[in-house]
Protein backbone atom coordinates (compact mmCIF):
# COMPACT_ATOMS: atom_id res chain seq x y z
CA UNK A 1 0.00 0.00 0.00
CA UNK A 2 3.01 2.32 -0.06
CA UNK A 3 4.00 4.18 -3.21
CA UNK A 4 6.81 2.55 -5.09
CA UNK A 5 9.49 4.81 -6.57
CA UNK A 6 10.81 2.11 -8.91
CA UNK A 7 10.62 3.06 -12.60
CA UNK A 8 7.72 1.54 -14.54
CA UNK A 9 9.02 -0.98 -17.10
CA UNK A 10 8.29 -0.10 -20.70
CA UNK A 11 5.52 -2.38 -22.02
CA UNK A 12 6.34 -4.80 -24.79
CA UNK A 13 3.93 -6.16 -27.35
CA UNK A 14 2.57 -9.57 -26.34
CA UNK A 15 1.42 -10.15 -29.87
CA UNK A 16 4.90 -10.17 -31.33
CA UNK A 17 7.44 -11.46 -28.80
CA UNK A 18 11.08 -10.95 -29.64
CA UNK A 19 13.14 -13.96 -30.61
CA UNK A 20 16.16 -12.47 -28.87
CA UNK A 21 17.14 -14.48 -25.79
CA UNK A 22 18.17 -11.29 -24.03
CA UNK A 23 14.68 -9.86 -24.37
CA UNK A 24 13.04 -12.82 -22.68
CA UNK A 25 12.02 -14.55 -25.90
CA UNK A 26 12.88 -18.08 -26.94
CA UNK A 27 16.12 -18.84 -28.72
CA UNK A 28 16.56 -20.91 -31.90
CA UNK A 29 16.14 -24.58 -31.15
CA UNK A 30 14.00 -23.94 -28.06
CA UNK A 31 10.60 -25.60 -27.73
CA UNK A 32 7.61 -23.59 -29.03
CA UNK A 33 5.71 -21.68 -26.32
CA UNK A 34 2.74 -24.06 -26.51
CA UNK A 35 4.97 -26.97 -25.47
CA UNK A 36 6.80 -25.27 -22.62
CA UNK A 37 5.66 -24.54 -19.07
CA UNK A 38 4.12 -21.08 -18.86
CA UNK A 39 6.93 -19.66 -16.74
CA UNK A 40 9.48 -20.76 -19.36
CA UNK A 41 7.48 -19.28 -22.23
CA UNK A 42 7.94 -15.88 -23.85
CA UNK A 43 4.49 -14.83 -22.61
CA UNK A 44 5.67 -14.78 -18.99
CA UNK A 45 8.40 -12.25 -19.83
CA UNK A 46 6.22 -9.68 -21.59
CA UNK A 47 4.40 -6.90 -19.75
CA UNK A 48 0.77 -6.11 -20.42
CA UNK A 49 0.27 -3.12 -22.67
CA UNK A 50 -1.91 -0.32 -21.34
CA UNK A 51 -3.73 -0.28 -24.67
CA UNK A 52 -3.82 -4.02 -25.26
CA UNK A 53 -4.49 -5.22 -28.81
CA UNK A 54 -5.95 -8.57 -29.84
CA UNK A 55 -2.95 -10.90 -30.33
CA UNK A 56 -2.20 -12.07 -33.84
CA UNK A 57 -2.11 -15.72 -32.78
CA UNK A 58 -3.65 -17.64 -29.93
CA UNK A 59 -1.97 -19.31 -26.96
CA UNK A 60 -2.35 -22.70 -25.35
CA UNK A 61 -5.26 -23.19 -22.98
CA UNK A 62 -3.03 -23.73 -19.95
CA UNK A 63 -1.09 -20.55 -20.71
CA UNK A 64 -4.32 -18.56 -20.97
CA UNK A 65 -5.35 -19.99 -17.62
CA UNK A 66 -2.07 -18.82 -16.06
CA UNK A 67 -2.49 -15.35 -17.51
CA UNK A 68 -5.93 -15.02 -15.95
CA UNK A 69 -4.57 -16.36 -12.66
CA UNK A 70 -1.91 -13.65 -12.66
CA UNK A 71 -4.61 -10.99 -12.74
CA UNK A 72 -6.69 -12.75 -10.11
CA UNK A 73 -3.81 -13.36 -7.72
CA UNK A 74 -3.12 -9.63 -7.39
CA UNK A 75 -6.68 -8.87 -6.21
CA UNK A 76 -7.64 -8.89 -2.57
CA UNK A 77 -8.60 -12.36 -1.38
CA UNK A 78 -12.35 -12.60 -1.89
CA UNK A 79 -12.77 -14.42 1.43
CA UNK A 80 -11.09 -11.53 3.26
CA UNK A 81 -13.33 -8.91 1.64
CA UNK A 82 -15.73 -7.81 4.39
CA UNK A 83 -16.93 -4.87 2.32
CA UNK A 84 -19.01 -6.89 -0.13
CA UNK A 85 -22.16 -8.88 0.55
CA UNK A 86 -21.58 -11.25 -2.40
CA UNK A 87 -21.14 -14.96 -1.67
CA UNK A 88 -17.69 -16.29 -2.62
CA UNK A 89 -17.54 -19.90 -1.39
CA UNK A 90 -18.86 -22.92 -3.28
CA UNK A 91 -18.79 -26.67 -2.86
CA UNK A 92 -17.25 -28.72 -5.71
CA UNK A 93 -20.68 -30.06 -6.64
CA UNK A 94 -21.98 -26.51 -6.70
CA UNK A 95 -19.26 -25.50 -9.14
CA UNK A 96 -20.22 -28.42 -11.37
CA UNK A 97 -23.81 -27.17 -11.33
CA UNK A 98 -22.63 -23.66 -12.25
CA UNK A 99 -20.57 -24.99 -15.16
CA UNK A 100 -23.59 -26.94 -16.36
CA UNK A 101 -25.70 -23.77 -16.30
CA UNK A 102 -23.15 -21.78 -18.32
CA UNK A 103 -24.19 -23.73 -21.42
CA UNK A 104 -27.92 -23.01 -21.10
CA UNK A 105 -29.56 -19.80 -22.36
CA UNK A 106 -32.45 -19.43 -19.95
CA UNK A 107 -34.27 -17.10 -22.35
CA UNK A 108 -34.84 -20.00 -24.75
CA UNK A 109 -37.67 -21.71 -22.89
CA UNK A 110 -38.67 -23.82 -25.88
CA UNK A 111 -35.30 -25.54 -26.19
CA UNK A 112 -34.62 -25.73 -22.46
CA UNK A 113 -38.07 -26.28 -20.92
CA UNK A 114 -36.81 -28.30 -17.95
CA UNK A 115 -34.24 -25.66 -17.06
CA UNK A 116 -37.03 -23.10 -17.04
CA UNK A 117 -39.09 -25.47 -14.95
CA UNK A 118 -36.18 -25.50 -12.48
CA UNK A 119 -36.33 -21.69 -12.58
CA UNK A 120 -40.03 -21.79 -11.72
CA UNK A 121 -39.51 -24.32 -8.93
CA UNK A 122 -36.88 -22.04 -7.43
CA UNK A 123 -39.13 -19.00 -7.83
CA UNK A 124 -41.99 -20.81 -6.11
CA UNK A 125 -39.82 -21.75 -3.12
CA UNK A 126 -38.73 -18.14 -2.68
CA UNK A 127 -42.25 -16.74 -3.12
CA UNK A 128 -43.56 -19.09 -0.43
CA UNK A 129 -40.63 -18.19 1.83
CA UNK A 130 -41.89 -14.59 1.62
CA UNK A 131 -45.52 -15.67 2.22
CA UNK A 132 -46.79 -14.66 -1.19
CA UNK A 133 -50.45 -15.67 -1.61
CA UNK A 134 -50.91 -18.36 -4.23
CA UNK A 135 -52.17 -16.64 -7.39
CA UNK A 136 -55.49 -17.56 -8.95
CA UNK A 137 -53.74 -18.25 -12.25
CA UNK A 138 -51.13 -20.58 -10.73
CA UNK A 139 -52.40 -23.63 -12.64
CA UNK A 140 -52.13 -21.73 -15.91
CA UNK A 141 -48.55 -20.56 -15.35
CA UNK A 142 -47.23 -23.16 -12.92
CA UNK A 143 -45.51 -20.51 -10.84
CA UNK A 144 -45.94 -17.34 -8.84
CA UNK A 145 -45.58 -13.94 -10.49
CA UNK A 146 -41.87 -13.23 -10.58
CA UNK A 147 -38.57 -13.89 -12.24
CA UNK A 148 -34.94 -14.72 -11.75
CA UNK A 149 -32.90 -11.64 -12.60
CA UNK A 150 -29.31 -10.48 -13.05
CA UNK A 151 -28.77 -9.44 -9.44
CA UNK A 152 -31.21 -7.39 -7.39
CA UNK A 153 -30.53 -4.32 -9.56
CA UNK A 154 -32.57 -5.74 -12.42
CA UNK A 155 -35.16 -6.91 -9.89
CA UNK A 156 -35.50 -3.39 -8.45
CA UNK A 157 -35.78 -1.85 -11.92
CA UNK A 158 -38.52 -4.29 -12.88
CA UNK A 159 -40.42 -3.68 -9.64
CA UNK A 160 -40.08 0.08 -10.07
CA UNK A 161 -41.35 -0.08 -13.65
CA UNK A 162 -44.31 -2.23 -12.62
CA UNK A 163 -45.23 0.33 -9.93
CA UNK A 164 -44.86 3.17 -12.44
CA UNK A 165 -47.14 1.54 -15.03
CA UNK A 166 -49.66 0.59 -12.34
CA UNK A 167 -49.73 4.18 -11.11
CA UNK A 168 -49.99 5.53 -14.67
CA UNK A 169 -53.15 3.51 -15.33
CA UNK A 170 -54.67 4.72 -12.08
CA UNK A 171 -53.68 8.36 -12.65
CA UNK A 172 -54.99 8.41 -16.22
CA UNK A 173 -58.35 7.03 -15.08
CA UNK A 174 -58.57 9.52 -12.21
CA UNK A 175 -57.84 12.57 -14.36
CA UNK A 176 -59.47 11.41 -17.60
CA UNK A 177 -56.20 11.32 -19.55
CA UNK A 178 -55.39 9.24 -22.58
CA UNK A 179 -52.23 7.11 -22.82
CA UNK A 180 -50.18 9.83 -24.51
CA UNK A 181 -51.12 12.66 -22.17
CA UNK A 182 -50.44 10.72 -18.95
CA UNK A 183 -46.89 10.01 -20.14
CA UNK A 184 -46.16 13.71 -19.67
CA UNK A 185 -46.79 13.50 -15.91
CA UNK A 186 -43.62 13.15 -13.81
CA UNK A 187 -44.09 10.44 -11.13
CA UNK A 188 -42.17 10.13 -7.89
CA UNK A 189 -40.99 7.36 -5.56
CA UNK A 190 -40.44 7.67 -1.80
CA UNK A 191 -37.31 6.04 -0.39
CA UNK A 192 -34.75 6.65 2.33
CA UNK A 193 -31.22 7.89 1.63
CA UNK A 194 -29.99 4.41 2.53
CA UNK A 195 -30.89 3.24 -0.99
CA UNK A 196 -28.61 1.02 -3.08
CA UNK A 197 -27.28 1.93 -6.53
CA UNK A 198 -30.12 0.11 -8.31
CA UNK A 199 -32.54 2.90 -7.42
CA UNK A 200 -30.21 5.56 -8.76
CA UNK A 201 -30.45 3.77 -12.10
CA UNK A 202 -34.25 3.73 -11.87
CA UNK A 203 -34.41 7.48 -11.23
CA UNK A 204 -31.99 8.28 -14.05
CA UNK A 205 -33.13 5.81 -16.68
CA UNK A 206 -36.88 5.57 -16.05
CA UNK A 207 -37.69 9.26 -15.51
CA UNK A 208 -38.87 9.04 -11.91
CA UNK A 209 -38.38 11.71 -9.25
CA UNK A 210 -36.74 10.48 -6.04
CA UNK A 211 -38.21 11.77 -2.79
CA UNK A 212 -35.68 11.05 -0.10
CA UNK A 213 -36.54 10.60 3.56
CA UNK A 214 -33.39 11.15 5.61
CA UNK A 215 -33.08 8.99 8.72
CA UNK A 216 -31.16 9.64 11.91
CA UNK A 217 -27.73 8.04 12.17
CA UNK A 218 -29.06 6.50 15.39
CA UNK A 219 -31.50 4.31 13.45
CA UNK A 220 -30.52 4.26 9.71
CA UNK A 221 -34.23 3.55 9.01
CA UNK A 222 -37.11 5.40 7.41
CA UNK A 223 -39.46 7.18 9.82
CA UNK A 224 -43.04 6.11 8.99
CA UNK A 225 -44.43 9.29 10.57
CA UNK A 226 -42.66 11.40 7.91
CA UNK A 227 -43.91 9.50 4.88
CA UNK A 228 -47.20 11.37 4.54
CA UNK A 229 -45.29 14.61 3.87
CA UNK A 230 -43.71 13.07 0.75
CA UNK A 231 -46.73 11.38 -0.85
CA UNK A 232 -49.12 12.90 -3.38
CA UNK A 233 -51.19 11.58 -6.28
CA UNK A 234 -48.05 11.29 -8.41
CA UNK A 235 -46.38 8.85 -5.98
CA UNK A 236 -45.96 5.40 -7.51
CA UNK A 237 -44.93 3.73 -4.24
CA UNK A 238 -42.76 3.61 -1.15
CA UNK A 239 -39.60 1.51 -0.97
CA UNK A 240 -38.77 -0.13 2.35
CA UNK A 241 -35.27 -1.53 2.72
CA UNK A 242 -34.89 -4.81 4.56
CA UNK A 243 -31.23 -4.55 5.46
CA UNK A 244 -29.61 -1.37 4.16
CA UNK A 245 -26.08 -1.84 2.88
CA UNK A 246 -24.59 0.80 5.17
CA UNK A 247 -25.54 -0.70 8.53
CA UNK A 248 -27.82 -3.67 7.95
CA UNK A 249 -30.89 -2.21 9.68
CA UNK A 250 -34.45 -3.10 8.64
CA UNK A 251 -36.97 -0.41 7.71
CA UNK A 252 -40.17 -0.91 9.78
CA UNK A 253 -42.26 -2.17 6.85
CA UNK A 254 -45.05 -3.13 9.23
CA UNK A 255 -45.41 0.49 10.41
CA UNK A 256 -45.17 1.93 6.90
CA UNK A 257 -47.98 -0.43 5.89
CA UNK A 258 -50.24 1.07 8.57
CA UNK A 259 -49.43 4.64 7.50
CA UNK A 260 -50.20 3.85 3.87
CA UNK A 261 -53.51 2.29 4.89
CA UNK A 262 -54.50 5.59 6.44
CA UNK A 263 -53.21 7.75 3.55
CA UNK A 264 -54.88 5.63 0.88
CA UNK A 265 -58.22 5.74 2.69
CA UNK A 266 -58.08 9.49 3.28
CA UNK A 267 -56.83 10.48 -0.17
CA UNK A 268 -58.24 7.75 -2.37
CA UNK A 269 -54.74 6.70 -3.45
CA UNK A 270 -53.43 3.20 -4.14
CA UNK A 271 -49.82 3.69 -3.02
CA UNK A 272 -48.14 0.38 -2.31
CA UNK A 273 -44.79 -0.86 -0.98
CA UNK A 274 -41.85 -2.45 -2.69
CA UNK A 275 -39.58 -4.25 -0.23
CA UNK A 276 -35.96 -4.04 -1.30
CA UNK A 277 -34.67 -7.14 0.46
CA UNK A 278 -31.44 -7.30 -1.53
CA UNK A 279 -29.59 -8.42 1.59
CA UNK A 280 -32.37 -9.26 4.04
CA UNK A 281 -34.50 -11.47 1.82
CA UNK A 282 -32.53 -14.57 2.82
CA UNK A 283 -31.82 -13.45 6.42
CA UNK A 284 -35.11 -12.08 7.80
CA UNK A 285 -37.16 -15.26 7.12
CA UNK A 286 -34.83 -17.17 9.44
CA UNK A 287 -34.90 -14.73 12.38
CA UNK A 288 -37.43 -15.23 15.16
CA UNK A 289 -39.33 -12.31 16.66
CA UNK A 290 -39.44 -10.11 13.57
CA UNK A 291 -42.85 -8.57 12.77
CA UNK A 292 -44.46 -9.35 9.41
CA UNK A 293 -42.51 -7.53 6.69
CA UNK A 294 -43.41 -9.43 3.53
CA UNK A 295 -46.56 -10.34 1.60
CA UNK A 296 -48.41 -10.87 4.86
CA UNK A 297 -48.85 -7.07 4.74
CA UNK A 298 -51.55 -6.18 2.22
CA UNK A 299 -49.80 -3.09 0.82
CA UNK A 300 -46.64 -4.99 -0.12
CA UNK A 301 -46.83 -5.29 -3.90
CA UNK A 302 -43.40 -6.76 -4.66
CA UNK A 303 -40.17 -7.96 -3.05
CA UNK A 304 -36.70 -8.19 -4.56
CA UNK A 305 -33.55 -9.88 -3.31
CA UNK A 306 -30.02 -10.74 -4.35
CA UNK A 307 -29.66 -14.49 -4.58
CA UNK A 308 -25.90 -13.98 -4.71
CA UNK A 309 -25.71 -12.34 -1.30
CA UNK A 310 -27.13 -14.20 1.69
CA UNK A 311 -29.04 -16.48 -0.67
CA UNK A 312 -25.54 -17.90 -1.31
CA UNK A 313 -25.88 -18.31 -5.07
CA UNK A 314 -23.17 -17.12 -7.48
CA UNK A 315 -22.64 -13.50 -8.49
CA UNK A 316 -25.28 -12.13 -10.85
CA UNK A 317 -28.29 -13.89 -9.29
CA UNK A 318 -31.37 -11.95 -8.23
CA UNK A 319 -35.10 -12.42 -7.69
CA UNK A 320 -38.28 -10.38 -7.90
CA UNK A 321 -41.69 -11.61 -6.77
CA UNK A 322 -44.98 -9.75 -7.27
CA UNK A 323 -48.15 -10.27 -5.28
CA UNK A 324 -50.05 -10.95 -8.51
CA UNK A 325 -49.73 -10.64 -12.27
CA UNK A 326 -52.71 -8.36 -12.88
CA UNK A 327 -51.64 -4.72 -13.01
CA UNK A 328 -48.14 -5.58 -11.77
CA UNK A 329 -45.90 -8.13 -13.48
CA UNK A 330 -48.11 -8.19 -16.59
CA UNK A 331 -47.09 -4.56 -17.09
CA UNK A 332 -43.46 -5.53 -17.76
CA UNK A 333 -43.94 -8.87 -19.57
CA UNK A 334 -43.33 -9.34 -23.28
CA UNK A 335 -44.01 -12.40 -25.42
CA UNK A 336 -41.27 -13.86 -27.58
CA UNK A 337 -41.97 -16.32 -30.40
CA UNK A 338 -38.95 -16.15 -32.72
CA UNK A 339 -36.99 -18.83 -30.84
CA UNK A 340 -39.28 -21.59 -32.04
CA UNK A 341 -42.12 -21.30 -29.55
CA UNK A 342 -44.09 -18.80 -27.47
CA UNK A 343 -42.75 -17.65 -24.11
CA UNK A 344 -43.25 -14.71 -21.75
CA UNK A 345 -40.18 -12.75 -20.65
CA UNK A 346 -40.22 -10.58 -17.53
CA UNK A 347 -36.61 -9.44 -17.52
CA UNK A 348 -34.87 -6.34 -18.92
CA UNK A 349 -32.08 -8.31 -20.54
CA UNK A 350 -32.89 -11.33 -22.64
CA UNK A 351 -30.19 -13.96 -23.16
CA UNK A 352 -28.51 -15.00 -19.93
CA UNK A 353 -26.87 -18.16 -18.61
CA UNK A 354 -28.77 -20.45 -16.27
CA UNK A 355 -25.85 -20.80 -13.85
CA UNK A 356 -27.24 -18.49 -11.15
CA UNK A 357 -30.64 -20.20 -11.21
CA UNK A 358 -29.01 -23.63 -11.11
CA UNK A 359 -26.83 -22.70 -8.14
CA UNK A 360 -29.74 -21.06 -6.31
CA UNK A 361 -31.83 -24.22 -6.67
CA UNK A 362 -28.85 -26.29 -5.49
CA UNK A 363 -28.38 -24.06 -2.44
CA UNK A 364 -32.05 -24.08 -1.44
CA UNK A 365 -32.14 -27.87 -1.67
CA UNK A 366 -28.74 -28.24 0.01
CA UNK A 367 -29.50 -26.11 3.08
CA UNK A 368 -33.26 -26.17 3.49
CA UNK A 369 -34.92 -24.06 6.16
CA UNK A 370 -32.87 -25.57 8.97
CA UNK A 371 -29.58 -25.05 7.15
CA UNK A 372 -30.26 -21.39 6.42
CA UNK A 373 -31.39 -20.87 10.01
CA UNK A 374 -28.19 -22.43 11.37
CA UNK A 375 -26.06 -20.39 8.99
CA UNK A 376 -27.77 -17.12 9.98
CA UNK A 377 -27.30 -17.97 13.66
CA UNK A 378 -23.58 -18.55 13.05
CA UNK A 379 -23.21 -15.28 11.19
CA UNK A 380 -24.98 -13.30 13.89
CA UNK A 381 -22.76 -14.92 16.55
CA UNK A 382 -19.59 -13.99 14.66
CA UNK A 383 -20.93 -10.46 14.13
CA UNK A 384 -21.53 -10.12 17.87
CA UNK A 385 -18.01 -11.36 18.58
CA UNK A 386 -16.57 -8.67 16.30
CA UNK A 387 -18.87 -6.04 17.80
CA UNK A 388 -17.75 -6.88 21.33
CA UNK A 389 -14.14 -6.92 20.17
CA UNK A 390 -14.45 -3.40 18.75
CA UNK A 391 -16.07 -2.19 21.96
CA UNK A 392 -13.07 -3.53 23.89
CA UNK A 393 -10.49 -1.51 21.91
CA UNK A 394 -9.51 1.60 23.89
CA UNK A 395 -7.57 4.76 23.07
CA UNK A 396 -6.38 6.87 25.99
CA UNK A 397 -8.70 4.89 28.24
CA UNK A 398 -11.79 5.68 26.13
CA UNK A 399 -13.66 3.53 23.59
CA UNK A 400 -12.03 3.88 20.19
CA UNK A 401 -15.26 3.15 18.33
CA UNK A 402 -18.91 4.11 18.52
CA UNK A 403 -21.07 1.19 17.38
CA UNK A 404 -23.84 2.29 15.00
CA UNK A 405 -25.71 -0.89 14.09
CA UNK A 406 -29.14 -2.04 15.27
CA UNK A 407 -27.85 -4.58 17.80
CA UNK A 408 -26.15 -1.79 19.73
CA UNK A 409 -28.84 0.88 19.28
CA UNK A 410 -32.17 -0.90 18.86
CA UNK A 411 -34.69 -0.31 21.63
CA UNK A 412 -36.91 -3.40 21.44
CA UNK A 413 -35.77 -6.92 20.67
CA UNK A 414 -37.40 -6.65 17.24
CA UNK A 415 -35.47 -3.43 16.55
CA UNK A 416 -32.21 -5.23 17.36
CA UNK A 417 -32.81 -7.75 14.58
CA UNK A 418 -30.75 -6.88 11.51
CA UNK A 419 -28.28 -8.27 9.02
CA UNK A 420 -25.05 -9.90 10.24
CA UNK A 421 -23.23 -6.60 9.81
CA UNK A 422 -21.12 -4.60 12.27
CA UNK A 423 -21.15 -0.86 11.66
CA UNK A 424 -19.07 1.64 13.61
CA UNK A 425 -17.20 4.92 13.46
CA UNK A 426 -14.18 6.27 15.27
CA UNK A 427 -15.22 7.90 18.53
CA UNK A 428 -15.67 11.64 17.74
CA UNK A 429 -14.89 12.55 21.36
CA UNK A 430 -11.30 11.39 20.87
CA UNK A 431 -10.74 14.03 18.16
CA UNK A 432 -8.31 11.74 16.35
CA UNK A 433 -6.24 13.13 13.47
CA UNK A 434 -7.17 10.21 11.22
CA UNK A 435 -10.53 8.91 10.08
CA UNK A 436 -12.26 5.67 9.15
CA UNK A 437 -10.92 5.81 5.59
CA UNK A 438 -7.35 5.93 6.92
CA UNK A 439 -8.23 2.99 9.12
CA UNK A 440 -9.51 1.05 6.10
CA UNK A 441 -6.21 1.48 4.27
CA UNK A 442 -4.04 0.40 7.20
CA UNK A 443 -6.21 -2.66 7.86
CA UNK A 444 -5.68 -3.58 4.21
CA UNK A 445 -1.97 -4.02 4.89
CA UNK A 446 -3.02 -7.11 6.85
CA UNK A 447 -4.86 -8.43 3.75
CA UNK A 448 -8.35 -7.63 5.07
CA UNK A 449 -10.62 -5.29 3.13
CA UNK A 450 -12.97 -3.30 5.39
CA UNK A 451 -15.09 -0.63 3.72
CA UNK A 452 -14.95 2.91 5.05
CA UNK A 453 -16.98 5.80 3.63
CA UNK A 454 -18.29 9.25 4.45
CA UNK A 455 -21.87 9.82 5.55
CA UNK A 456 -22.79 11.51 2.31
CA UNK A 457 -24.29 10.69 -1.09
CA UNK A 458 -24.67 12.12 -4.56
CA UNK A 459 -28.18 13.09 -5.59
CA UNK A 460 -28.93 10.74 -8.52
CA UNK A 461 -30.21 13.53 -10.78
CA UNK A 462 -28.30 16.68 -9.77
CA UNK A 463 -25.06 15.01 -8.61
CA UNK A 464 -25.18 17.39 -5.64
CA UNK A 465 -23.45 16.09 -2.54
CA UNK A 466 -25.84 15.72 0.40
CA UNK A 467 -25.74 14.15 3.87
CA UNK A 468 -27.14 10.68 4.42
CA UNK A 469 -28.52 11.57 7.83
CA UNK A 470 -30.38 14.40 9.51
CA UNK A 471 -27.90 14.56 12.37
CA UNK A 472 -24.45 13.91 10.87
CA UNK A 473 -22.36 16.05 8.53
CA UNK A 474 -21.13 14.83 5.15
CA UNK A 475 -17.57 14.86 6.46
CA UNK A 476 -18.19 12.24 9.16
CA UNK A 477 -16.93 8.79 8.18
CA UNK A 478 -17.87 5.26 9.24
CA UNK A 479 -17.06 1.67 8.31
CA UNK A 480 -18.76 -1.69 8.18
CA UNK A 481 -17.86 -5.37 8.41
CA UNK A 482 -20.16 -7.73 6.51
CA UNK A 483 -20.17 -11.18 8.09
CA UNK A 484 -20.75 -13.61 5.24
CA UNK A 485 -20.98 -17.35 5.75
CA UNK A 486 -17.25 -17.82 5.10
CA UNK A 487 -16.19 -15.49 7.93
CA UNK A 488 -15.63 -17.96 10.75
CA UNK A 489 -14.87 -17.20 14.38
CA UNK A 490 -11.21 -18.08 13.86
CA UNK A 491 -10.97 -15.58 11.00
CA UNK A 492 -12.85 -12.96 13.06
CA UNK A 493 -10.18 -13.24 15.76
CA UNK A 494 -7.51 -12.41 13.20
CA UNK A 495 -9.57 -9.52 11.79
CA UNK A 496 -9.88 -7.97 15.26
CA UNK A 497 -6.13 -8.34 15.75
CA UNK A 498 -5.53 -6.46 12.49
CA UNK A 499 -8.01 -3.73 13.42
CA UNK A 500 -6.36 -3.29 16.82
CA UNK A 501 -2.95 -3.19 15.12
CA UNK A 502 -4.18 -0.59 12.63
CA UNK A 503 -5.45 1.63 15.45
CA UNK A 504 -2.12 1.36 17.29
CA UNK A 505 -0.23 2.12 14.06
CA UNK A 506 -2.27 5.24 13.32
CA UNK A 507 -2.02 6.47 16.91
CA UNK A 508 1.77 6.15 16.74
CA UNK A 509 2.23 7.78 13.32
CA UNK A 510 -0.24 10.65 13.77
CA UNK A 511 -0.52 13.36 11.09
CA UNK A 512 2.72 12.66 9.26
CA UNK A 513 1.50 9.38 7.76
CA UNK A 514 0.00 9.45 4.26
CA UNK A 515 -1.31 6.59 2.15
CA UNK A 516 -0.50 5.94 -1.47
CA UNK A 517 -4.19 5.42 -2.22
CA UNK A 518 -5.94 8.83 -2.35
CA UNK A 519 -9.09 9.44 -0.35
CA UNK A 520 -12.22 11.08 -1.69
CA UNK A 521 -12.50 14.74 -0.83
CA UNK A 522 -14.56 15.09 2.31
CA UNK A 523 -18.20 15.69 1.52
CA UNK A 524 -17.72 14.28 -1.98
CA UNK A 525 -18.20 10.51 -1.65
CA UNK A 526 -16.86 8.03 -4.14
CA UNK A 527 -18.99 5.40 -5.81
CA UNK A 528 -19.11 2.02 -4.17
CA UNK A 529 -20.82 -1.28 -4.65
CA UNK A 530 -22.34 -3.63 -2.16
Amino acid sequence: LFRSHAPTPKPRNMAAPSSSPSSGGYSPGALPDAMTPYYASSLAAHAREADMPLPETGSSARHCLRMVEDYHLLDFSERLNTSSYVNVVFEPEEEEVATMGLKVNLADQTVYPESFRLHNDTLNMIAKLWHCPKPDDFDEYGCYAGAGTVGSTEACLLAGLAMKFRWRNWYAAKHGMDANKVRGVYPNLVISTMFQAAWEKLFKYMDIEPRFVKPSYKTFTIDPAQIKDYIDDQTIGVVCIMGNHYGGQYDPVWEVDKVLDQINKEKGYQVGIHVDAASGGFIAPFQEGLPAWDFRLKNVLSISASGHKFGNSCCGTGWVVWRQRKDLSDQVAINVSYLGGSADSYTLNFSRPAQGIYVQFYKLMRLGHSGYSAQVANQMAVAQFIREGLIGIKTNGQPTFEILDAVANGGTEAEKLCLPVVTAMLNPELELNYDDIDLQHVIAQGHWYVSGYHMSMHHPLTEESMPLFTDQACEQAMFRVVVKNNLTMRMAEHLLTEIKGAVDFLNEHTKGFKHRKPKCEKGKPGRHVC
